[in-house]
This record gives structure tokens, C-alpha cells and sequence, in this order.
């Protein structure tokens, strides 16, 4: 933020010397949300059901130029444009409103220099808005009428026949209007040419406006849909929020949440299912946002659950031996109070533990593993006890839902294998009879080969976006950190009962965690919402698709090539996974961990996030030997 705290102190140096503050309108009061102006005109192409309107928009432009020269004009004009742009179907006055409502519909207000606006209405300034534009003066006034500006004089250099840009001739024009020396007028604008160097030529005080830069090097699109989504990731660093958390959901979750829930309402429509279920805690924010954008017909529900439940209601007499390795799968160094914590099962008393050699505390390795196994063997009898209370409250979850046998229900989770829709699927089997569709982010191999090996019916956004299978191999290794952009603000659901006919969910909290969690969940979250809120507002007038194929790329930046500012923030995240926690050490994201816990901790979860963390420490670390090198030689 040193970049515009240093725009506001220089502004609040000039404001007393001058009694008119004059704001460049594009890319300085306002911005739009798609960075290449051809991209309004591939929009108009779009609406006009015309693929080649955007040459002849370029062309016609360029002849308006022509035109204007022949005529000794000073600036062209939307008029001079559209009169040398003949369509079979469309006059040019409506092609000129139709440029004109896309523009509107693209542009936002820079709060950055809004809040610079109205301090200088609050201290008393004339407030004008000059611009070198081909628009009318009408689309400028309607334009701040809109965002609640009220200038009190615009100066539009196509209503002016002049501009800023080739001699300073609309500064000028601005003196002599309001009839001030130049040294009373400060401009503000981004053009180092126009709203800076020629300004200063006509005896006028300026401000060069910096706008703040993308969060990453920007990734190449094509489509409108793309350059809206750009623009809109974008928009958040004009925002002034200074939460990183906000940001991140923002900026990655949020076009990623929006890109892969119109993609799932696809799939729903092709797949002609009766219901799509948004299983916990993955599908918490899709489903809200679902409910609250319904770009299907389809009604989604949220289905509490996870693999630990669905597993522990499929479990019996007969199948308890084959799950039991799952039982004990993460369960590296957790505690057996832990490990019984993890499934809601209550472990016995400490005296029956204590005449079999064990203790809550007793922690799972290598030396322990199989005792442990044969106790988890010896307690089947408790373990199944919860098994049936899990399958008695999941059938009447599914009721309470509404579903009903011979339904089709999509079954959307973010990843990673299927293994959950596997055991939702084992769970239900003779609760109801149902035909399940799998909907995934990401996979860890193609669908295909998942369909081969388990039998599900099982789909994946990354198939569809034709992701190579060196990307889709990226993206597996570091899911985690996509998961982070997928939670929601209640712990994982492990299990159900039933009392009274009240359904009641059983929990796993994260353990071995000294900071708020929820609180980073509920921002990230808030960021996703905000932007989905904006791009919806976006895409409606507009009437342009979702893009998809940004926010995938955009995540792939994000989990497979971070930036060293991503990885301080996400990397020192810990147990952040419920079922691998425990107090005795923490699993870091791609953090070093403090020196007292260093020899608790398990490796990281995130391998691109460590290779950041890990050269940054080398590089520090080298650092600090050249300086005692240094120092010493110095002695």
C-alpha cells in the first residue's frame, strides 16, 4: 500500500494550494473490469450474433480518424465511428447505445480515487472530469450520476474538440473556463504523457495515479469470458482491503468456486439428475451459492458427511476386518485417544486400558501399530455399536433431505479418488436405491481409469478443461491447498444419531491447533462470496459465460507455482486436517516449524509451497554466513 499512502500524502499537500481537482476518468476515477478495450468490442460481436463485428469496430475507428484529420478536427468522436460502420440490421445510433450500455456495464468506480474525490469535495473544491475520450459528455454525466459523483464541469475531449494528450490543449481549455491560473487546478490522472507531462506544460499542479499491480503475471485469454474474469480477480487490489485471507478467497477461490459450479449445473442438466448433493464440508459455499444464484433448475442439497461416516455406516459384522486398515490410516504419532476421537467411538476406561498395556495418551508408531490394531479388532463390538447408531441417522439425513429411491443424484465433492462417493455409495446400499453421479474439481488419475477400476460413474472439471496430465499431476500433489478454498464454518462431520427422532451430527475438531481456524475460514469465505456477488453483477447484463478456464489456471499458479508472499501465509498453517491431528505435533502446510516443536512435526503437505520455503530459507541462511564472513574479516 506504500504506493497510493504516498498519492494520498502528496494530495493532502497539494489540496490546500488549489481550488479544483480535476480526475482523469479510465483507468484512473474508473476502471474496467476486462484490461483490452477489444474485448467490449468482441462483447457487442456477441450480443449482435456478429464473430466478425470487432474488425469492423477497428476499422471503422481508424476512417473516423481519417475523417476527423480531413475535417481539421481536433478529437473523433462516437459518431465519427459508427457513420463509417454500416450494418445489415442495426442502424448507428443503436450501435452507438449499445456501446455505450456495455461500457457502463464494464466500468466500476476506483475507490482508491473516489475517496480522493470526495475529500476534496469535502474541502470545498471544484471537482472536474476531463477526459480524452470519443464518448459523448452525456455518457461521462450519466456515468457519475450512477456512482453518485456530482462534478460540478466535465471536459470530454470529444465534446471539447481537444485533448490532453496531443498538446495540452483541453488544460487549457479548463483555465480558461473556469478562470483560474494553472497553478490553482490539480489533475490527477494516469498517463505519465497526458494527465502528467502536459498538464504541467499548461502551468497545472499533477498527480500521477499508480494503480496497483496483479497478483501475478498475468495469464493469456482470449475469450470475453476470460478477460471479464481477469478484470474482476483484478478489481480486489483497488479494493484497499488489506486482509490477506479476504484476498485469497477473492482472488483464487472465488473464480474458481464460481467457474466449477457452472460447471457442475452442465453436468446436471446433461446428466438429467433429480438432485445435486454438495457433500461436507467441500460443498458448504457451493451450495449457497447455488441457492442463491440458481443457474439451474436442478435443487441442490448439502449432505453432512465424509468418508469417516459414510464407512462407519456401511460397517458390520462382515466387512469390519476389510475396513479396518482405513481405521488406522493418518494415524502417524496420534494419540489412541485420538484415533478413537477421529470415528466418535468413546474409548474404554482407563483401567481396562491399563490391563491391555495401553493408556489414552499411548502414541501410534511403528512399535505400537499392531497392538493397537489387535485392541481396534478387540473393541469391533463398540466400534459397531456406532456403526449402526451412523447408519439409522444417514437414512433419515437422506429423508429429511428428500430423496427417495429411483432418484439420480449428482454427488459433488472437490477430489481427490472417489473413495468417498465409494463408501457413500456402499453406505446407502439397502437404505435406498438411487443412481449416483460423481462430480469433481480435480482427480488424482483420469476419470476413465477411476471408472475402470472402481465402477463409479465418476466426472472431473480438470477432464473437461482439457488440462494435461502434467497439470492435472500438479495440481494432485498440492490439493491441499486447493481444499482450503473449499470449507466451511463447522467441523467435519464423522457420524449421526438419532434421539427422539432429532437428528444429530457428530463432529471432529482439528486438534493440536492454538489459532482461529474458523475466523480464516469465515474470511476466505467472505472473499469467495464477494467476488461471486461482483462477477454475478458482471455477467447478468452483460449476458457472458463463466469462464472456466482462468480460475484452473489461476489455481494452478496458486497450489503448484507460489510466490514467496503466498507461501509465508499458507505455509504456516497447521493441522489444518482433522483426521491426521493431534496435540503431540503439527503438520504444516510449507511452514518451519518452531525450534521447540521442530522434532514433532510431520513433512509438509504442500511440496511446491516447501520448495519456496526451503530456497528462501537456504538464501537467508546464506545470507547470515556472508555476514559473519564479513564481520569476521572485518576484525
Amino acid at each position: 500500500m506504500a504506493r497510493h499512502s504516498q498519492l494520498v500524502n502528496d494530495f493532502r499537500n497539494l489540496l490546500p494550494l488549489v481550488d479544483v481537482v480535476s480526475f482523469d476518468v479510465f483507468d484512473t476515477l474508473f476502471v474496467r473490469l476486462v484490461d483490452d478495450p477489444l474485448a467490449l468490442f468482441a462483447l457487442m460481436g456477441q450480443h449482435l450474433a456478429e464473430p466478425h463485428f470487432m474488425g469492423q469496430r477497428i476499422e471503422a475507428q481508424a476512417l473516423g480518424f481519417q475523417d476527423m484529420h480531413r475535417d481539421g478536427r481536433g478529437e473523433i468522436t462516437l459518431e465519427d465511428i459508427y457513420n463509417n460502420l454500416s450494418h445489415p440490421r442495426h442502424g448507428s445510433q443503436a450501435l452507438s447505445d449499445l456501446e455505450q450500455r456495455l461500457e457502463h456495464a464494464v466500468i466500476r468506480p476506483n475507490p482508491e480515487v473516489v475517496a480522493l474525490l470526495t475529500e476534496a469535495r469535502s474541502a470545498g473544491k471544484t471537482i472536474v472530469l476531463t477526459s480524452d475520450m470519443y464518448l459523448p459528455r452525456s455518457f461521462f454525466k450519466e456515468l457519475a450520476e450512477q456512482h453518485e459523483l456530482e462534478p460540478d464541469h466535465y471536459l470530454i475531449s470529444s465534446d471539447c474538440n481537444c485533448t490532453k494528450r496531443d498538446e495540452g490543449a483541453l488544460f487549457e481549455l479548463l483555465k480558461q473556463r473556469l478562470a483560474l491560473d494553472g497553478s490553482r487546478i490539480l489533475h490527477i490522472g494516469d498517463n505519465p504523457l497526458g494527465d502528467v507531462q502536459r498538464a504541467q506544460e499548461k502551468g497545472l499542479r499533477s498527480l500521477q495515479y499508480h494503480p496497483p499491480q496483479g497478483i501475478h503475471a498475468p495469464i493469456a485469454v482470449e475469450q470475453v469470458s476470460g478477460q471479464l474474469c481477469a478484470g474482476l480477480i483484478h478489481y480486489e487490489a483497488y479494493q484497499g482491503n488489506t486482509d490477506a485471507w479476504f484476498r485469497l478467497g477473492w482472488q483464487y477461490g472465488g473464480p474458481l468456486l464460481h467457474g466449477f459450479l457452472d460447471w457442475i449445473h452442465e453436468q446436471a442438466v446433461l446428466d438429467r439428475v433429480d438432485r445435486i448433493l454438495f457433500i461436507s464440508r467441500d460443498g458448504f459455499l457451493l451450495q449457497q451459492v447455488h441457492q442463491r444464484y440458481p443457474h439451474s433448475e436442478v435443487p441442490g442439497l448439502y449432505l453432512r458427511g465424509s468418508r469417516v461416516a459414510f464407512t462407519l455406516a456401511a460397517l458390520d459384522e462382515r466387512n469390519f476386518m476389510e475396513n479396518a486398515p482405513f481405521l488406522l490410516s493418518g494415524a502417524d504419532n496420534i494419540t489412541l485417544q485420538d484415533l478413537f476421537d477421529r470415528i466418535g467411538v468413546e474409548l474404554p476406561d482407563a483401567t481396562l486400558l491399563e490391563d491391555l498395556g495401553l493408556q489414552p495418551d499411548t502414541r501410534i508408531h511403528d512399535g505400537t501399530r499392531q497392538h493397537i490394531s489387535q485392541f481396534l479388532v478387540a473393541m469391533r463390538h463398540r466400534i459397531l455399536q456406532a456403526a449402526r447408531h451412523t447408519r439409522r441417522g444417514l437414512h433419515q439425513h437422506l429423508l429429511d433431505l428428500g430423496l427417495n429411491d429411483g432418484m439420480r443424484v449428482a454427488f459433488v465433492d472437490v477430489g481427490w479418488s472417489g473413495t468417498t462417493q465409494h463408501a457413500f455409495e456402499r453406505a446407502i446400499n439397502g437404505l435406498l436405491s438411487i443412481e449416483v453421479e460423481g462430480y469433481y474439481l480435480g482427480l488424482s488419475e483420469p476419470a476413465s481409469a477411476i471408472r475402470r477400476k472402481t465402477g463409479l460413474n465418476i466426472k472431473a472439471m480438470t477432464d473437461s478443461a482439457m488440462l494435461d496430465k502434467a497439470k492435472q499431476t500438479e495440481l494432485y500433489e498440492n490439493r491441499a491447498v486447493a481444499e482450503l478454498l473449499f470449507s466451511a464454518p463447522h467441523p467435519t462431520t464423522i457420524g449421526y444419531r438419532t434421539d427422539r427422532g432429532e437428528l444429530r451430527f457428530v463432529e471432529d475438531v482439528e486438534r493440536g491447533v492454538d489459532y482461529d481456524l474458523s475466523a480464516i475460514v469465515e474470511t476466505v469465505n467472505q472473499g469467495i462470496t464477494h467476488y461471486i456477488q461482483a462477477a454475478e453483477q458482471a455477467i447478468r447484463p452483460l449476458q457472458v459465460a463463466v469462464d472456466r478456464f482462468l480460475p484452473m489456471n489461476n489455481l494452478l499458479q496458486l497450489v503448484a507455482h507460489p510466490t514467496a508472499e503466498q507461501v509465508a501465509l499458507i505455509g504456516e498453517l497447521y493441522n489444518w486436517d482433522a483426521w491426521a491431528s493431534t496435540e503431540n505435533y503439527r503438520i504444516y502446510f510449507a511452514g518451519r516449524p518452531p525450534l521447540k516443536s521442530r522434532l514433532y512435526s510431520k513433512p509438509d503437505l504442500w511440496p511446491a509451497g516447501w520448495r519456496v520455503a526451503q530456497k528462501a530459507s537456504n538464501a537467508a541462511s546464506k545470507g547470515v554466513r556472508m555476514q559473519s564472513l564479513q564481520e569476521a574479516h572485518n576484525r
